[in-house]
């Protein structure tokens, strides 16, 4: 045989075998394109696809003799029409589809394309969510938007701006690049603005838009529109002057692709761009890529091509090549390419012929040869990776500059920006990114090349509005008058904020805003509440920065720090007549009484029987052992003791009297050295435990911190609105009407303290805190007003307006208490004076009588008194049976009063216990209870007609209130007729409308949906009110849960002329049907698309008849931040519901300041394997808190799996969407295997209010399960498609009663082209369509789920949700709307009230039970396995470690500092493991500036320690709210200042001396009476008499008084002014001690004046900021500043002094003083703080853990905890007084120098005095010598005795001196007698007789 005969032998054994087709390869293969060809896009990439193709067939060796066909389609820029556009091209076997350049059509796309298996190679579609797991046959030939986004948020990092405004078009494309972006930007710390721009926005639209987004801070503007459209943008804001130098302009790479394209485009457009930023993809110099340039050219020269070249155009050309390369490889290994009829289009019946739609066989392996691909094309390296992106992801950064574009960086994937080549960086990688970050030169606009700021606060356009509150007390704070122009607001804050706006370096034009009417204070929170609402842009004022106010907004460093106090009444004792009996108890009064009596009745009898002295009448020996007893304090006892016993018990009972005495002086010193308290409240505790009334500032955040932090019951609470009212309060004290104490803050109480006297603070500071400004979130003002309030503390501004507005009143006075002892007044002791008059009168009363009587009338005397008797009795038995009858008489008003009184409370209280009861009884019947309650008052005339007018009163509110249901009811049922339209009558109206319904079947939200449409059918056409006889036929089709059967299932509906669609569940099979809905104009209304993205804009003919998970992701953001959880992970199927449902949380949760830390998304279709691998990774994460936005149908997998892997178990947590209830309400029997996988899991549920018809409708749907005629339980979807068919029936009767008619009209767009077989041009145009869209926008009515009504953004109006735990079965804890957020009272009782807003006491739910069944709230997350900790950086100081100390290395750290900052983490709600890096070598305190350095540098995630919260270090870093309080102040030795001379007058006043003096002569004078007439030692002549009292007076001040006593009422007087005086001793003596406490110390430094006029050497700490700050702010010369390291260093440089090498003074922070103060004494500050500021941690910019620890250290503060931390290590034992000498100063003369003069000059005047005296008398006796011979007489006798020689001499003078005077007198006067009586001589005798007896004595 031949070879021609085997050749057809072969042939005919393979046609035999029917092999003969496969076994050759194609001549022809068709792929499809489908792009719009009149876009910027699509011009240049039809002629690239098709040079493409014909570059394909013209080389042989890519397809091996195959030719491409190419069939091309429009796709008009249409989604529909797109869609219809690509159902032509695979009516021609197509296996490949090329395009569209457009995202939103090539989702819908996708789904054609995945349902007939052909591959789609997209070349422009670069939505990062058309991903692989949604569309597996999909494939972007370009760089995907995830990457360009990630390129943009770095540049937006380079360039340091921190917030940004997106302006994107509302399409799956723009919506979903910004997303990325929103994510890439958090992964930053930065945020930003989105403003959604509709897909054919006007340029009406775009001006609206752009005229909000100035009222924003941001300046920086992201642009993501589509190429054809965006230009429009610039043009705008040309116009609106927004291309400024303000403004910075970033785009997208559509604005490259514009301007490389249009030449035309690029010069018009080119003068509106300048400085406009943008990218452009990458491509790589390659002789290919020049070539087809100059090809390019060559067909522009020839006219076939009008546009330049574009990066698309390199893209689409490579595309035709990869899909020709993977053909190719198809066909080497596969050879034959087959279809096969798709039964389920064969099964439509229909005009179109949908059923001659193919499947393509190879589709899957086609496209795993297109995955496969390795080449270089013109684009650069075509290669795919893992997740089909291409594996070179480059962009180019060009700037718009004059007339060009410039090319000013790079960035890459692998390399980040850079100014280099990514190609040539992908050889070799740097090694330091951050260092290779680098860009060219950038013009912005405006022409300036340096970097714009980013943003502004306000323009003068629209200035800043800077809320104020409009006081009604404490004026000096904030005060608003006339209306609050700028300038009529003054006050101490608003004047730091003009000072603090002066500083910044920009301008900020602002106007005020008073809020409050004057009258009463406003509400802080309020005022805070409308920064966060946007109602204002800032607060400022006495705003105190606390928890619940930092959590919502930005506040600045504190500029004056302050925290709660009691203010509580100061009672001094020596304003109290009594205070004298205070140091003694009335008890050891009693007991001291006591025993004075026992001593003195022991002694009597030891002593009566041997000693005379207490002997005597009964009378006398009680009134000797009285007197004796009370006589021996004083020691004046005049009886003596003779027996031995007595004796020994005299002893004994001195010593006692001495021992009480003493305690008695010390104790009374106490009293007068420290103020005591008139109130029991000593501090917080015994407040809170008095149970008594307390009084807050009226808008102050103190009622929500007693109420919220310290559990105080609000009925305890009275709000008070000014000082006066405080004042008022406290006298009136809790027991009539007022407050036993006040609850401020500092500044208010000092204020009140220092004008009003007699009120002091109790204890000290139990919260603190600062008062700031307030911002929104993020405000860059809040860093720069921070920034410029420590310069005004280091400038010493701050303390000067501080002395403008408070030095006057509270410079003098900081406290109700004086810092030094008051003078003792006469007030303090008016009672113990009156007590010594009374008596003295007593006995001078008394003795007068007796006087007068006489001792003859003793008898009538006892007559006298018995008389008296008898009439005092007498007296006694009138006046009190007078009194008692009145005080019968009074008790009766009173006790009706009483009655009275408090008969309406009771009543009250009655009537609040039967209010439950309130609408079930009647009035009639209420009124007969509380005429019960009032039967026991019938005696009480008063009292009855209070209770009758009492009970009129409730009665007549009772009957009120018995009225408002019904009549409401029936108000309510008119107005709901009312509101039904009139059916129109007279036109013709269809037999039966058609409406469609489009869902799954067989799920879980479809069988609901299914019986619930089936029951409404069945009711709107039996209700003969409704569409008057005309029938509603519902069209049903099965979406199949698919993208594919759902468009074309949607196409059948439209073809069969439904007028509306209810459905489809599917959000992601709404987003197709829409497109296809809005062609056509059929109204859509899905009762389960829950994604919010479906929005009105992008599809105006959707309405969703249920809630959009915009508000469900609303509520689980507040479910998270109740519990105080910061992070979570979202589950989610990765779908458009899954994704637009997290995209909504992320938002929300962003607004709680928290956020999603994991996105954790599966397929759609996912297995078991990839649900447990996703669980995996989950777990691996730090957060335990998971959010679970899945499908119904599916959702129960994830339980299951989780259950299995253990993370069902105690500590996490599990927060399910409404799927998961949906789920549930559907089973008909519930599962308790389902329910034990589910257990502790909370879960969200469409809330439909109780009702009716609601009831009635449950039972009928129970009726049927039971029947067999339903197979699933009701479910909220199945109540929302029952209303959904009602609003579509209404709105078709008021469509049909308008007149309107049901008519349809070809869509000219869609026409047969190219012999199409499909006849999609049946498909029709609802006429009535947008007449019917309003009337269903309409809809108002009551149904099922409650109202049926739409707001202006076409979303339900009060969306609201159970909230459910599973326990073994679903249970009720709470309900959520967006009117009155969480609560247990369900939405619509709370709608009819107020809004509650969101303040965390007011949100609240009932008890959860978790997972693991504990009733712990899980603190939602653990530390992760693979988590990189924070490096924080601690100074490892040489000395004060009491702040930072370790032992041996960073692991083992502790202090102060570290102590609150481990605290301060954890009440962090998410973890943050931290590793501390030590700074510094220990032997030196490190420099703090470089340790912020490092932060800054990013060397140090943060730093912790005693950092001070400097000016220089906030502008780098973010420092959290200051822990502790700071400042720089002046330490120096000091000494005791000299004391007065006369320091001893200061115990008394002078009123007080002259009141004691009086008493002395008072009481002389009466003893004097009492005693002169039996008493031989009180006569005499008057003036010896008047000496007498005198000197006896004042000699019982010390007890010395020798004249005894005799009469009884003088030794009672005696007694009690004995014990006055011992009073007076006491107090003198306690007083002057108190006062020579007080150590007066000097220096000679005194404060930063006089320091800085000195040249004396100025110590500082070592490594502080001192040191910088004294030299750059104070001007002081290095020279003089000198380092120290430690106390001991401070101690010995003061010591030395600054002539010894040492220091003048130490200038160092009030922390570091106060540790020296405590261990050197004779150290102390002078002057006060000269700066203000704080210690805190400092963090990176930006960090979200400033805010967070912020929040945290507030919270420490609140709680007690900072404080103990602050006892544990910085509470030392002080000095023996902290204020005075270590040592007490020894009393020298100098002291007392004045009393001794005092006393020297009495004793001069006395001894001259007596030298007159005595000299007088001395010349009187020598005159006294008669005559010669008496003269003898006396010579002789001074002969005889040479005591009386010669008187001349001065021993004879020394000798008279020495003589009694007395003896003188008598000598004096017996001369003179005898010169009368003797004329002649004198008898010898007598002279010398006389001499002798002088001599004798």
């Amino acid at each position: 045989m031949g070879c021609g005969g085997v050749l057809w032998f072969l042939l005919v054994l393979a046609t035999g075998f029917g092999v003969f087709a496969g076994a050759v390869r194609p001549a022809v293969v068709s792929i499809g394109a489908v792009l719009t060809y009149d876009s910027v896009i699509g011009r240049v990439a039809k002629v690239a696809i098709e040079a493409a193709v014909a570059d394909v067939n013209a080389n042989a060796s890519v397809l091996g003799g195959t030719r491409l066909n190419l069939v091309m389609r429009d796709a008009n820029c249409n989604v529909f029409l797109g869609s219809a556009a690509a159902l032509s091209v695979l009516e021609h076997d197509a296996i490949a589809l090329i395009g569209p350049q457009s995202s939103a059509i090539a989702h819908m796309i996708s789904s054609i394309s995945g349902g007939l298996q052909i591959p789609l190679v997209s070349f422009a579609a670069t939505d990062p969510t058309l991903s692989s797991s949604q569309f597996p046959l999909f494939v972007r030939m370009a760089h995907c938007d995830s990457y360009q986004m990630a390129a943009m948020a770095d540049l937006i990092e380079y360039f340091g701006w921190r917030q940004v405004i997106a302006i994107y078009v509302d399409d799956d494309y723009g919506r979903n690049g910004i997303y990325y972006l929103d994510d890439e930007l958090a992964e930053n710390m930065s945020k930003m603005y989105k403003i959604a721009l509709p897909v054919k926005a006007t340029r009406n639209k775009i001006i609206d838009l752009l005229q909000k987004s100035k009222t924003l801070g941001p300046r920086v503007y992201v642009v993501h529109a589509t190429p054809d459209s965006g230009l429009n943008i610039f043009s705008v804001a040309e116009q609106l002057h927004m291309m400024t130098d303000e403004y910075v302009w970033l785009t997208t790479d559509w604005l490259s692709t514009v301007l490389d394209t249009s030449q035309s485009a690029a010069s018009n457009s080119i003068s509106y761009l300048q400085g406009v930023v943008s990218f452009r993809q990458h491509i790589p110099r390659s002789n290919q890529k020049e070539a087809f340039v100059s090809r390019w050219g060559e067909l522009q020269k020839e006219g076939l091509v009008s546009l330049n070249l574009s990066t698309y155009g390199f893209f689409a050309y490579d595309t035709v090549w990869a899909t020709a390369y993977a053909i190719n490889d198809f066909l080497n290994e596969y050879e034959n390419i087959t279809f096969s009829s798709n039964s389920y289009l064969q099964s439509i019946k229909g005009k179109m012929q949908l059923g001659m739609l193919k499947t393509f066989d190879g589709g899957n392996l086609l496209i795993k040869k297109l995955l496969l691909l390795n080449f270089t094309g013109l684009s650069g390296q075509i290669q795919f990776d893992g997740d089909k992106n291409l594996i070179s992801r480059m962009y180019e950064i060009v700037n718009v500059r004059g007339s060009v574009t410039n090319r000013v960086g790079y960035w890459s994937n692998h390399s980040g920006l850079s100014i280099s080549l990514p190609e040539n960086l992908l050889i070799k990688r740097p090694k330091n990114l951050s260092l290779n970050q680098v860009l060219g030169r950038i013009t912005w606009p405006g022409g300036k090349t340096e970097t714009p700021r980013g943003w502004v606060v306000a323009s003068n356009e629209r200035p800043l509005r800077i809320a104020v509150p409009n006081r009604a007390s404490y004026l000096e704070f904030v005060r608003v008058t006339n209306g609050g122009d700028m300038e009529n607001v003054s006050g101490y804050c608003i004047d730091v904020f003009k000072e603090i706006i002066k500083l910044i370096p920009y301008e900020v034009p602002y106007k005020f805003v008073p809020i409050g009417n004057g009258q009463t204070n406003p509400n802080y929170d309020e005022l805070v509440n409308m920064v966060v609402q946007h109602v204002v842009d800032a607060a400022i004022g006495d705003i105190a920065i606390v928890t619940s106010r930092s959590r919502n907004s930005d506040f600045t460093q504190p500029y004056i720090c302050t925290g709660l106090v009691i203010l509580a009444p100061i009672r001094s004792i020596k304003s109290s007549a009594w205070v004298f009996l205070r140091p003694f108890t009335v008890g050891m009064w009693c007991v001291t009484g006591a025993f004075f009596f026992v001593i003195g009745v022991v002694i009597w009898l030891l002593e009566h029987r041997v000693n005379s002295d207490f002997r005597g009448s009964p009378t006398r020996q009680c009134i000797t052992m009285c007197l004796f007893s009370f006589s021996t304090p004083f020691q004046s006892q005049q009886e003596e003791i003779l027996s031995t016993l007595g004796r020994f018990v005299m002893m004994v009972w001195l010593f006692l009297l001495m021992v009480i005495t003493s305690s008695y002086t010390a104790s009374l010193t106490s009293f007068l050295t420290v103020q005591q308290l008139s109130s029991p409240i000593k501090g917080i505790d015994s407040l809170i435990a008095s149970n008594e009334p307390i009084g807050y500032q009226e808008g102050s955040f103190a009622r929500s911190y007693l109420v919220d932090g310290l559990n105080v019951r609000p009925s305890r609470l009275v709000s008070l609105g000014s000082p006066e009212a405080y004042k008022e309060a406290l006298e009136r004290g809790p027991k009539n009407g007022g407050v036993a104490a006040i609850v401020d803050e500092l500044p208010y109480v000092e204020l009140f303290v220092a004008k009003t006297s007699g009120f002091g603070i109790i204890g000290q500071s139990f919260t603190r805190n600062g008062w700031g400004f307030a911002f929104p979130r993020d405000s860059p003002l809040a860093i720069d007003m921070s920034t410029a309030m420590l310069k005004l503390s280091e400038n010493g501004e701050l303390q000067r307006i501080h002395k403008k507005w408070f030095c006057n009143a509270s410079c003098i006075v900081t406290s109700g208490i004086n810092s030094e002892p008051s003078q003792l007044h006469f007030s303090s002791f008016w009672g113990l004076f009156l007590v010594c008059g009374v008596a003295t009168v007593a006995s001078l009363v008394l003795f007068f009588l007796r006087l007068k009587v006489g001792a003859g009338f003793t008898g009538r005397i006892t007559s006298l008194q018995s008389q008296s008797d008898t009439e005092l009795i007498g007296f006694f038995d009138s006046i009190p049976s007078g009194l008692v009858s009145q005080r019968t008489y009074a008790s009766q008003d009173s006790l009706l009063d009483e009655v009275g009184c408090s008969f309406l409370p009771r009543a009250i209280f009655r009537y609040l216990q039967e209010r439950k009861q309130f609408f079930s009884c009647s009035p009639s019947l209420l009124i007969k209870g509380f005429s019960r309650s009032g039967g026991g008052m019938q005696s009480f005339p008063s009292q009855e007609r209070l209770f009758r007018g009492m009970l009129s009163h409730v009665a007549s509110k009772t009957m009120m209130a018995g009225m408002l249901s019904p009549l409401f009811v029936i108000w309510f049922l008119a107005g709901l007729g009312g509101a039904v339209g009139e059916i129109g009558d007279g036109t013709t109206e269809p037999g039966t409308v058609n409406v469609g319904a489009l869902f799954t079947f067989n799920s879980t939200i479809g069988r609901a949906a299914m019986v619930g449409i089936e029951l409404a059918i069945e009711d709107v056409n039996a209700d003969s009110t409704i569409l008057a006889g005309t029938r509603l036929n519902v069209i049903a089709q099965d979406t199949n849960c698919s993208g594919f059967v759902g468009t074309i299932e949607a196409l059948q509906l439209m073809e069969k002329k439904v007028v509306a669609v209810v459905g489809p569940q599917s959000s992601g099979i709404g987003h197709v049907i829409s497109h296809v809905v809005t062609e056509l104009h059929v109204p859509l209304l899905s009762f389960a698309a829950t994604d919010p993205t479906l929005s009105p804009l992008e599809h105006p003919y959707f309405i969703r008849t249920t809630h959009s998970d915009h508000f469900q992701m609303n509520a689980i953001a507040d479910l998270v931040e109740h519990f105080g959880w910061r992070e979570v992970t979202a589950i989610f199927v990765d779908d458009d519901y899954g994704r637009g449902g997290v995209i909504a949380l992320g938002d929300a949760l962003a607004e709680k300041r928290s956020r999603i830390s994991y996105k954790a998304g599966f397929p759609p279709n996912a297995g078991p394997t990839a649900i447990s691998d996703l669980l995996v990774r989950v777990n691996l994460m730090e957060s335990r808190v998971f959010v679970v936005h899945v499908n119904p149908d599916t959702g129960m997998n994830v339980f299951s799996l989780a259950k299995n892997m253990g993370m069902m178990a105690t500590g996490y947590v599990w927060i399910a969407t409404d799927w998961l209830a949906s789920t549930l309400d559907s089973v008909v029997q519930p599962d308790p295997s389902a329910m034990s996988l589910l257990q502790g899991a909370i879960v969200l549920r469409h809330h439909t209010p109780d009702s009716a018809p609601k009831r009635r409708f449950t039972a009928r749907w129970n009726a049927m399960l039971r029947a067999g005629n339903a197979s699933s339980g009701l479910n909220s979807y199945g109540l929302y498609a029952y209303d959904s068919l009602w609003a579509v029936a209404r709105a078709i009767d008021r469509f049909l009663s308008a007149g309107n008619t049901i008519n349809f009209s070809a869509d000219p767009r869609l026409h047969e082209a190219n012999g199409s077989t499909l006849h999609l041009s049946t498909l029709r145009i609802f006429d009535g369509g947008e007449s019917l869209l309003r009337q269903l926008l309409l809809t108002n009515f009551t149904g099922l789920t409650g109202q049926i009504e739409f707001d202006s953004e076409r979303n339900l109006i009060g969306p609201s949700y159970d909230i459910l735990n599973i326990g073994g079965g679903p249970r009720l804890i709470g309900y959520w709307s967006n009117y009155s957020g969480l609560s247990v009272t369900a939405p619509e009782i709370l709608h009819r009230q107020p809004p509650n807003g969101s303040t965390t006491r007011q949100q609240q739910l009932f008890g959860v039970v978790w997972p693991g069944e504990t009733t712990a709230q899980p603190r939602g997350w653990v530390f992760p396995n693979d988590g990189k900790p924070l490096r924080i950086g601690v100074p490892n100081r040489a000395s004060f470690r009491e702040f930072v100390t370790n032992n041996s290395n960073s692991d083992d750290l502790g202090g102060f500092c570290i102590d609150v900052f481990n605290a301060a983490i954890k009440l962090l709600p998410y973890p943050v493991p931290c590793s501390f890096v030590l700074i510094g070598d220990g032997s030196k305190n490190p420099n703090y500036d470089e340790i912020v350095n490092m932060v800054a540098r990013n060397e140090l995630d943060a730093a912790v320690g005693d950092i001070a919260i400097v000016r220089n270090r906030i502008k780098i870093v973010d420092f959290t709210q200051p822990y502790t309080e700071s400042g720089l102040v002046i330490v120096t030795r000091v000494r005791g200042s000299s004391s007065s001379a006369w320091a001893f007058l200061r115990p008394f006043t002078l009123e007080m001396w002259c009141a004691t003096g009086a008493f002395f002569l008072l009481v002389g004078a009466a003893v004097w009476i009492l005693e002169h007439r039996e008493n031989p030692e009180f006569r005499g002549t008057p003036k010896q008499q008047i000496a007498t009292m005198f000197w006896f007076s004042f000699s019982t001040m010390f007890f010395v008084h020798r004249e005894n006593t005799v009469s009884t009422l003088g030794r009672f007087l005696l007694i009690v002014w004995l014990f006055v005086v011992l009073i007076i001793n006491s107090s003198y003596t306690a007083s002057l001690t108190s006062i020579l406490t007080v150590q007066q110390l000097s220096s000679g430094i005194t404060g930063l004046d006089s320091l800085l006029s000195t040249s004396d050497p100025i110590g500082y700490q070592e490594g502080k900021f001192a040191r910088n700050y004294m030299i750059e702010e104070l001007n002081i010369p290095e020279s003089r500043l000198k380092p120290l390291n430690s106390p001991e260093e401070y101690a010995k440089a003061l010591e030395l002094g600054p002539k010894a090498g040492g220091v003048a003074a130490i200038v160092d922070e009030i922390p570091f003083v106060e540790i020296l103060l405590s261990a050197y004494c004779q150290f102390r500050i002078v002057g006060p703080a000269f700066t203000k500021n704080g210690w805190g941690f400092a963090f990176q910019r930006d960090s979200p853990l400033a805010v967070d620890l912020s929040t945290a250290i507030l919270t420490l503060s609140e709680n007690g905890d900072l404080q103990r931390i602050h006892d544990k290590w910085l509470s030392r034992s002080e000095c023996s007084s902290q204020d005075t000498d270590i040592e007490a100063s020894r009393l020298s003369l100098s002291s007392f120098w004045g009393l001794f003069l005092l006393c020297g000059i009495v004793c001069l005047l006395a001894l001259v005095g007596y030298i007159i005296k005595t000299c007088c008398q001395y010349s009187k006796f020598s005159s006294t010598e008669a005559d010669k011979s008496e003269e003898n007489v006396e010579v002789s006798t001074n002969q005889k005795d040479p005591k009386f020689g010669k008187l001349k001499s001065f021993k004879n003078l020394m000798h008279f001196v020495d003589t009694k005077e007395e003896e003188i007198d008598e000598v004096i006067k017996r001369r003179l007698s005898d010169k009368q009586q003797q004329q002649g001589a004198c008898t010898s005798d007598d002279g010398p007789s006389i001499l002798k007896k002088s001599k004798k004595n």
